[in-house]
Formats: structure tokens, sequence, C-alpha cells
């Protein structure tokens, strides 16, 4: 937690002193999504299996959690990323023709 929210507020300031362009305010601020959607899959399920010692229920779910990591990371990645999704979109077409 103290490096997420160190991470969080350097962030802030980083973007108080940018004066750049509009596209690369905008390529910060998905890495900045990217950062938290990754903290939050890589930490909270970590998080959470602290709290698994005599909860059964709570052990299940992070066996799901850390064992979809991938999944996870692959949708915040790939899924999710404009130049992911032409690309597949290019390469399902030229299937079809």
């Amino acid at each position: 937690m103290i490096l997420f929210i160190s991470i969080v507020i350097i962030l802030k300031s980083t973007f108080k002193n940018l004066n750049a362009e509009v596209s690369q305010m905008k390529q910060t601020k998905i890495m900045v999504f990217k950062t938290l959607a990754q903290f939050v899959v890589l930490g909270c399920s970590w998080i959470l299996g602290f709290f698994t010692k005599d909860s059964k229920v709570l052990e299940i779910l992070f066996l799901i959690l850390n064992s979809q990591q991938g999944t996870f990371i692959f949708l915040i990645y790939c899924v999710l990323n404009h130049e992911v999704r032409q690309q597949y979109r290019k390469f399902f077409m030229s299937l079809l023709y």
C-alpha cells in the first residue's frame, strides 16, 4: 500500500507539471490505467491471501484470482489496447477474404 500511494502521489505531481501535447497526455493516462489495473490484478489477490487462514471461501477466491492473473493481464494489455485490436481485426478480415 505504501508503494501504491507513493506511485499515485508521483503520478499526480507529474500530471500537474505536464505541459505536453494532448496525445502524450492521453498515452500517460492509459499507462496510469494499466498500472492501476495491474496493481489490482497482482496486488489485491495477494493481500486477500493474507486473510485466508481460517476461511475456505477466501482460499478458493484467492486461488481463482491468482490462476486468472494471466487472463487479466492479457485483457489489460491486449484486448483493451486499440492497436492490438486493429491488428486482430486486420488478421480476421484477411482470413475471410
